[in-house]
């Protein structure tokens, strides 16, 4: 279901499980974090156009792009210092079941492509910017690079079999992490007790999203709501059309199953009551996509996956970001002495006994303030044959 979708049927029929809240409310919190999303979401968010200049983005000396790794890196210090401990989790092969709407955006980018050239020549700078940021997208070389920086810079790194937010949510699940950090509503459907967006500013409040609450307001157990989602639309099966969240919230509430849905939707085109008859996709994958969404490819055990905050390697950390990335020297030793004295005492300090106190104190911090190892395990679902995003 789309982020507006789902949050417009939440705030009408849930209100009660979003909540307002600073990030120094999560102090001494893990916090697993799609870092797939929170990339497109910085190089959107710093294109831009100046009727002087151009249109503009932030690109080192040679015109490469560089948005990618200045929000993670100030993202990633920003967590911090509010005593947020942050796991960056990246996307791996997408689902097949994925397939096809990776095909629909494809071509959505060729045609945005096509019209931002269009109206770069016309010099339409504002059209040309909004086809330009619907062309956005992340290389394997930004996400390389990303990993890298990150790993620098002292923090953890996943790299999920599959889906980032499945990994995330799992994560939560596990109780080795508190919340998912992405805007990707499905990280819901896929289980997270809780769900954290709207990372835009310092100083202002982020949405907090409780499953347990939603389900509870929505009167839904979370087969059904995984149910609702697909009905709506999903990354893994083709939507019904004419069904928005509130007919498709209707639907699920008096039928309960989408098998049962499905069945009165076509007898509704039998009776033909109904002014237009629903259109049921010849090809409805529910059943797999439901069952992707409760059992998706993951790594479930960690004896082998290293989740650990450590110092940040300082003369690696420069040399990449100051020699091969072109960053400005003071801007990365502002942020190398950030990451190493955020309290005035050093990084490791800070890590080890400000969190283990925080944790302690935080009557609620829950499993996910708690990081054991395990064994390596990686769960996948019989319908998901992975294939390269």
């Amino acid at each position: 279901m789309g982020i507006k979708q789902l949050m417009s049927l939440l705030q009408e029929k849930a209100p009660g499980c979003i909540k307002k809240v600073q990030l120094d409310m999560l102090t001494g919190r893990i916090v697993a974090c799609d870092a797939s999303m929170a990339m497109y979401q910085f190089l959107v968010i710093t294109q831009g156009f100046n009727q002087n200049t151009g249109l503009t983005e932030l690109t080192d000396k040679e015109g490469n792009r560089t948005a990618h790794l200045v929000g993670l890196l100030n993202r990633t210090i920003q967590f911090m210092e509010n005593g947020i401990k942050p796991i960056w989790v990246f996307d791996g092969k997408a689902p097949e079941l994925k397939r096809g709407e990776i095909a629909k955006r494809q071509k959505a980018k060729q045609e945005a492509q096509k019209k931002f050239e269009e109206a770069q020549e016309s010099g339409d700078l504002e059209q040309a910017l909004k086809h330009k940021v619907m062309n956005t997208t992340i290389t394997s070389q930004m996400t390389a690079d990303c990993k890298k920086m990150l790993r620098l810079m002292g923090c953890p790194v996943i790299e999920a079999p599959s889906e980032a937010e499945a990994q995330c949510a799992s994560l939560v699940k596990l109780g080795k992490a508190y919340a998912t950090a992405t805007e990707d509503m499905d990280a819901l459907t896929f289980g997270t007790e809780v769900l954290l967006r709207g990372f835009n500013s310092k100083k202002e409040p982020i949405l907090e999203v409780n499953l347990q609450q939603m389900l509870k307001e929505l009167e839904l157990n979370y087969e059904e709501f995984i149910d609702l989602c697909i009905l709506c639309g999903c990354d893994y099966s083709e939507p019904l059309e004419g069904i928005g969240p509130v007919t498709a919230y209707k639907l699920i509430k008096e039928n309960k199953r989408l098998e049962d849905v499905v069945k009165k939707l076509e007898e509704d085109n039998k009776k033909g009551t109904k002014k237009r008859k629903w259109v049921i996709p010849e090809h409805f994958t529910y059943p797999e996509a439901r069952e992707l969404f409760k059992n998706p490819e993951v790594i479930q055990d960690f004896s082998n996956v290293s989740i650990k905050w450590e110092k940040p390697k300082e003369e690696e950390m420069t040399s990449f970001l100051c020699g091969d990335k072109g960053f400005a020297e003071q801007r990365v030793a502002n942020a190398i002495k950030k990451l190493k004295n955020l309290d005035g005492k050093g990084m490791q300090s800070r890590l080890e006994n400000f969190f283990g106190v925080a944790a302690k104190k935080t009557s609620n911090a829950g499993k996910g303030d708690e990081v054991k190892k395990e064994t390596v395990k990686k769960t996948k679902t019989t319908s998901a044959v992975k294939t390269q995003k």
